[in-house]
């Protein structure tokens, strides 16, 4: 159905669009949910539903200033990829392709590891699960000041991993010992997509596309993008800090870190595959995947994902820095993914995927949200 403003409604500043897809059934719980958003969005928000039975519904709040995207728009989904890559490193751990205690000094080019060595790291004792778990001790090149500096200043500079890797060198310094406290680190992402190629001999979206087997999911707007084309598929506008970043090269956030394109519905449908267990071959490395064993205690990360507390509903999920979050409530076996257009709606897109999550736990005896 499509709820079309009247020139009352236009008076709002919050339109809602819940969209005809025949494919889908309405999402009770999203509805009830979408009621609490409050209604002073600068931009869009598009909400795609999951259950283990296939999708339930895609919805777009929008300010009314605003054209109204369709839902069908694909996104830069940014850490969001993290998962995805995790999943491909674990793949590869239960086929026995990859050892997850092993040094990464086993795996990374030497320039890097020497890199590494000259601002005090120990890539020896950095373990494989140390990167997927952010207990490395590995500051982040991204959350330097200098970082989103030189990226304003000159937004189509084309950086390299290599390049990430340097800055990392350059502007930061070692939080401390492997396995000693959880820090989240792009960079560390980075060096494990350069793990993942070396064990694979592939580039990394070949070999994420592979072992996740993605061609075989019903994933049809997933693409890792400048790697992957693009085709006729539309790539929404992302606002940050009142810039339109669409034509920002996608070499800031490319190798591991970020660098997936996908709509909110593929984000929703993947984590509801993940969690449900249909992309590991066994169930054991999913609860490896969700395991807190060994990690700091402190830490809600686990191998890959976060284990959410959103009020007291727990939730396993990822967000990106670009206000995407996508998140699935075990009981259930409800997904919500979303994503915003300008960053100042990350808090509201927030808001609305707790709810959610309440709504569907709320209802898991029951229909599953479906009406």
């Amino acid at each position: 159905m499509i709820r079309t403003p009247t020139l009352a409604d236009l008076a709002l500043t919050v339109t809602l669009l819940a969209l005809a897809l025949p494919a889908f059934a309405d999402d009770r719980c999203l509805a009830r949910a979408v009621e609490t958003a409050d209604a002073t969005l600068q931009g869009q928000v598009v909400l795609s539903t999951h259950s283990k039975q296939g999708p339930l519904d895609t919805e777009v709040l929008s300010g009314v200033a605003h054209p109204a995207l369709n839902g069908s728009e694909g996104f830069r989904i940014a850490s969001v990829t993290k998962t995805y890559v995790a999943a491909t490193a674990l793949r590869l751990w239960e086929d026995g392709k990859l050892d997850l205690e092993a040094p990464v000094s086993r795996w990374l080019p030497p320039e890097w590891t020497d890199l590494l060595v000259r601002d005090g790291y120990p890539p020896e004792r950095i373990t494989v699960r140390n990167l997927l778990s952010h207990t490395s001790g590995l500051a982040d090149h991204a959350q330097a000041p200098q970082f989103i500096q030189a990226i304003k200043a000159n937004p189509s500079t084309q950086i390299t991993p290599a390049d990430h890797v340097r800055h990392l060198i350059e502007w930061t310094q070692p939080v401390g010992s492997p396995g000693d406290q959880y820090f989240y680190s792009d960079t560390g992402y980075i060096l494990l997509g350069k793990v993942i190629e070396q064990a694979t001999g592939q580039p990394l979206h070949r070999a994420v596309r592979a072992q996740l087997d993605l061609d075989r999911r019903d994933l049809p707007d997933t693409y890792w993008e400048h790697f992957e084309p693009a085709e006729d598929r539309v790539r929404a506008h992302q606002i940050f800090e009142g810039v339109d970043t669409h034509e920002w090269s996608p070499t800031m956030d490319l190798y591991g870190g970020g660098g997936i394109v996908a709509t909110p519905r593929d984000m929703a449908a993947f984590f509801s595959a993940l969690l449900d267990g249909k992309v590991f071959r066994r169930p054991q490395t999913l609860a490896l995947m969700l395991s807190s064993e060994g990690l700091p205690s402190a830490s809600t990360y686990r191998l890959g994902i976060f284990a959410y507390d959103f009020d007291g509903i727990a939730a396993y999920g990822h967000s990106g820095f670009w206000g995407t979050l996508v998140a699935t409530e075990p009981l259930s076996g409800q997904t919500i993914a979303g994503a915003v257009t300008d960053r100042q709606d990350y808090p509201r897109l927030k808001a609305i995927v707790g709810q959610y999550l309440r709504q569907a736990r709320a209802e898991a005896s029951k229909a599953n949200c479906r009406h």
